[in-house]
């Protein structure tokens, strides 16, 4: 595997981490789109050393500010 293959995939894995992060705290089925938002307003930042994103506060993991940003995603798929 070359040095571009190996990024692709930490960025591959990271953005699963992030995605499956959401979803054990309560995304569900919207866990890709609250990971794109978060990636979109710079909620996280990845870090390629450890194949995840570091949330810039704790509490954009809480329940209720995740399921604000389900109400957020459901609202622009209208």
């Amino acid at each position: 595997m070359d040095s571009i293959e190996a990024i692709a995939q930490r960025m591959d894995n990271a953005h699963q981490w992030l995605v499956d992060t959401l979803k054990e705290h309560g995304a569900g089925d919207y866990a890709e789109e609250i990971a794109q938002y978060y990636i979109k307003e710079k909620i996280v930042k990845r870090d390629l050393h450890v194949n995840s994103y570091k949330f810039l506060h704790g509490a954009f993991l809480d329940s209720d500010v995740i399921e604000r940003a389900v109400e957020l995603v459901k609202r622009k798929e209208c």
